[in-house]
């Protein structure tokens, strides 16, 4: 039996991927934080025979190492994506955990490495541009796109000088049944009262997680996927963040929210608080950060022909039920 890695199998993708290997017969060896609080989740989902779970900090390659022994595949999924951390720590998660999930596919001869990097690699949307898997990176001046593009450009050398077994995939905004951070986090923002925005029409790039699994599963078996990268998004044409928040007010039984400032002026306040957080040593973030403001406040365009047509993905799970499922798992009354 072939054995699959996912590190980072607790977080949200990670667990969706694990339930979906195991679904399909396969071992799956889950690499999870040790003392995780949701270790148990992961256990639940198969007997040990199936699941076996390994407690490894991507940062500590002697423990990490072990895990890929025999692995057919490798999907890295670990990374700190919504943290109120230092850079530094930024840095040893994605960047470093990403040279020794590369160094561990080497020293075991792993088949493949699909490695979940972020359409935020290819930096803030500039005009009408379309962006696609050619594009260049370009930093956002925040810690997770920017470690994530350094993570990336220490796999695509390690490609080139090792010949690293590497396929990426983009997703764009993943949502769906599971998420423990962007949908619960809207709901408490509207519940509040303290939901603004500051652009009435933005569109994220939604991709539901069942869909995103699709792409990687694909991703790990296709031959012509070694040394490529794709953009994995289920439409551009979904509902507009205002749209999802009128409808999670709907199922909360509070008024929708309304309240708009300016782009340029959310940025400032941004700013302004991040500083006075940081002088008071906070160990939560702001209310309201910058990296938060650029991601809801600009509007992207990308292509994902590439992953169509090379990897024969479509969205199995349309962006309507994908909201529904989403709300439903996250919202009273759902």
């Amino acid at each position: 039996m072939s054995i699959a890695v996912v590190t980072g199998a607790a977080g949200f993708v990670g667990r969706a991927l694990v339930r979906r290997l195991v679904a399909d017969g396969e071992r799956v060896r889950a690499v999870v934080l040790p003392g995780d609080p949701h270790l148990q989740e992961l256990r639940d989902l198969a007997p040990a025979a199936a699941l076996e779970i390994v407690a490894a900090d991507v940062t500590d390659y002697a423990a990490l190492a072990p895990a890929f022994a025999d692995a057919t595949r490798v999907f890295h999924t670990a990374a700190l994506v919504h943290a109120w951390a230092p850079r530094a720590h930024f840095d040893a998660v994605n960047v470093g955990g990403a040279r020794n999930v590369a160094r561990a596919v080497l020293e075991h001869a792993v088949g493949r490495l699909v490695h979940v990097s972020t359409t935020d690699v290819f930096g803030l949307p500039d005009g009408d541009h379309v962006l696609d898997e050619r594009s260049p990176f370009r930093p956002w001046h925040e810690p997770y796109a920017d470690t994530k593009i350094a993570a990336e450009r220490l796999l695509w050398e390690c490609r080139r000088n090792e010949g690293l077994p590497l396929t990426v995939v983009y997703p764009g905004w993943v949502y769906g049944p599971g998420d423990r951070a962007f949908f619960p986090a809207l709901a408490a923002a509207i519940g509040s009262g303290a939901m603004i925005f500051w652009r009435r029409d933005v569109r994220l790039a939604w991709t539901y997680v069942d869909n995103l699994v699709d792409a990687c599963l694909g991703a790990s078996t296709e031959p012509r996927a070694v040394g490529e990268g794709y953009l994995v998004y289920d439409t551009l044409d979904g509902p507009t963040l205002q749209d999802v928040c009128e409808r999670i007010a709907t199922r909360i039984g509070v008024r929708p929210p309304t309240r708009h400032v300016p782009y340029a002026a959310a940025l400032v306040v941004a700013h302004t608080l991040e500083r006075l957080w940081r002088l008071a040593g906070a160990r939560t973030p702001p209310p309201l950060r910058t990296v938060d403001v650029k991601a809801f406040g600009l509007q992207w365009r990308f292509s994902n022909e590439k992953a169509r047509r090379e990897l024969g993905w479509s969205p199995g799970i349309g962006t309507d039920e994908g909201m529904r499922r989403a709300l439903d798992a996250c919202t009273p009354g759902g």
